[in-house]
């Protein structure tokens, strides 16, 4: 799809509409707003989402987001940091990490971080940025996509969606062992230790 507007334009369209979208919550048009701002951002980019936070003291805050999808990512980075001065909005680039304890819901599964394990894969390039793991879950079902899904979507919650797609190469699940410690897998609400870890030790490899 062509780029119909740039940045420029798409700040100029929601300065406009900035003191709406503030008060949202109490609009006649909030559907409307909500519908032309995804036609706006779409114009911009087809490939973003976006999410309005709640009304707080201090404003609201949008998070602009490629939905994981690495082909975006310049145009999150472009949008955001083409942002105004805006008085009272909070402007994010990406889905931010919510750290260790995470629960997420998915279609039919609940999966809370402090229920699963993770082991790190071996990666035979030495400098490469990317990690492998290994998810163990118990109640592993291979034949639903949508579990493997869910624990992405659980992973993406906990380190972010910039490192979540950076940064891991690869996932697969396996069914958890009975004992995971002696069997080598460590707690997944580890993994933001983990990955910065890793990213400290390309880091130092590099340097």
């Amino acid at each position: 799809m062509i780029r119909k507007i740039t940045a420029q334009e798409f700040w100029d369209w929601f300065i406009t509409k900035s003191e709406f979208l503030m008060d949202l919550d109490n609009s006649n048009d909030k559907d409307q707003l909500i519908k032309e701002f995804e036609e706006v951002l779409a114009s911009y980019s087809e490939g973003l989402s976006f999410e309005i936070s709640e009304l707080s003291q201090n404003g609201r805050s949008i998070t602009f987001s490629a939905e994981g999808d690495e082909d975006y990512f310049e145009d999150v980075i472009e949008l955001t940091n083409n942002v105004p001065i805006l008085d009272f909005w909070d402007i994010v680039a990406f889905k931010q990490p919510q750290g260790e304890r995470v629960r997420i819901k998915f279609e039919n599964y609940s999966i809370n971080s402090k229920d699963l394990w993770f082991i790190p894969m071996e990666n035979d390039e030495e400098l490469s940025e990317k990690v492998g793991i290994m998810v163990g879950i118990n109640d592993l079902n291979e034949e639903d996509e949508d579990q493997l899904i869910a624990v992405y979507t659980l992973i993406e919650a906990m380190i972010g969606e910039y490192d979540c797609t950076t940064l891991l190469g690869y996932f697969e699940l396996c069914l958890l062992p009975e004992n995971p410690e002696q069997e080598g897998f460590i707690p997944l609400t580890q993994l933001p230790e983990f990955i910065a870890w890793h990213l400290n030790k390309i880091d130092n490899i590099k340097d």
